[in-house]
This record gives structure tokens, C-alpha cells and sequence, in this order.
């Protein structure tokens, strides 16, 4: 019990710290990483399945972005309805990986891509339209220009956010491998 703990509060510290790393890093390194923050909510809610490790994670993302608003003094983002959209899809993403993809069924490449695509997309969708339509930045949001905004950034948000999933399949195939190859040691002939 104290040693799943233990992995447990270890994995989350890695995944928060990735959390900053690319969530912030504009703030923390010469260059800016694209945001991984989805990615990371896909592995929490396979690995972290605890509804309390869901709120770390929520009150991780929350706080960072009110801290990098605050000293960017960014006055023209606010926490309003259309951040909750966004703050929302972080939460999907985490049940949709807890329900879906935990006990093993990560490693299922032909389960893991559709579920993780799922994702993106459908956190595409809301945060994207939640902003658009309830921001208040648009004085008269409608429908046709709604899609057109969508279509504006979906490569932009989708192309870093698919690449981290496969980036994060490779890593749960390695991890897979370690205790394989470290139990049978290589034979000199």
C-alpha cells in the first residue's frame, strides 16, 4: 500500500513538473515548448485513477494559468464561463483515459490512438467554441464564423497534441519492455 502511494505521489510530481515545463515554458526556458497538458491528463487518468489526483491536476492547470495571466498581465483573459469549457475538457480527458484505457488497455495501440484522438478533438471542439462564443470577445458570435474559427486553429492545436500521444504510446511500450530486458541479459557468443 505505502509503495503504490509512494509511485503514485512520484508519478504525479514527474507529470506536474511536465505540467510547468510545457504549460509555461515561454516562462521557465529560452524556448516554448508546445503544451502537453493533454497528453499528461491521459496518463494521470490511466495511471491516477482517484478522483482527488483529478483535482491536483484540475487545481495544477488552474493555478498555472492564473499565475502566468497574472504576470504577463494579461487583463484581456479572464476566468469566465469560457474558461470553465476549457478547464472542462482537462476533466473529460481524464475519465475518458480512466474509463477506457486503464488496467492494460493503453497498450492496445488500436485502442489508445482512437480514444486519445477522441480527446484532442472533442477538447478541440469545446475549448475552441466555448472561447469563441462565450468570451465576449466577439461582439456578435455566430454559427458559420464559429466554424471558420475552429478550422483556424485546428492544426496548430492538434499537431503538438498528437504528436505527444505518440510520444507517450512509445514510452508506455519501453516502460513495457524494461522488466523483459532487464530479466533475460544478453548472452555473449
Amino acid at each position: 500500500m505505502q509503495t503504490l502511494l509512494k509511485k503514485n505521489i512520484l508519478l504525479a510530481l514527474i507529470l506536474l513538473f511536465l505540467t510547468l515545463l510545457t504549460r509555461a515554458s515561454h516562462e521557465l526556458t529560452s524556448f516554448s515548448l508546445p503544451d502537453a497538458s493533454l497528453a499528461i491528463f491521459i496518463a494521470a487518468g490511466i495511471f491516477l485513477k482517484q478522483r482527488k489526483w483529478l483535482i491536483v491536476f484540475v487545481a495544477s492547470i488552474v493555478s498555472l494559468d492564473w499565475y502566468i495571466i497574472n504576470i504577463n498581465n494579461m487583463t484581456h483573459i479572464n476566468f469566465e464561463a469560457s474558461y470553465l469549457g476549457h478547464v472542462f475538457t482537462y476533466i473529460m480527458t481524464w475519465e475518458l483515459s480512466r474509463k477506457f484505457l486503464s488496467d492494460g488497455k493503453f497498450l492496445e495501440a488500436k485502442l489508445f490512438f482512437p480514444i486519445a484522438f477522441i480527446a484532442i478533438v472533442l477538447s478541440y471542439i469545446i475549448s475552441f467554441s466555448s472561447h469563441y462564443f462565450l468570451s465576449g470577445w466577439e461582439s456578435n458570435p455566430n454559427f458559420y464564423d464559429g466554424l471558420i474559427y475552429l478550422g483556424s486553429y485546428f492544426n496548430p492545436f492538434f499537431i503538438p497534441n498528437a504528436a505527444y500521444v505518440g510520444i507517450l504510446f512509445i514510452v508506455f511500450k519501453i516502460i513495457q519492455q524494461l522488466p523483459k530486458l532487464t530479466a533475460s541479459p544478453n548472452k555473449i557468443n
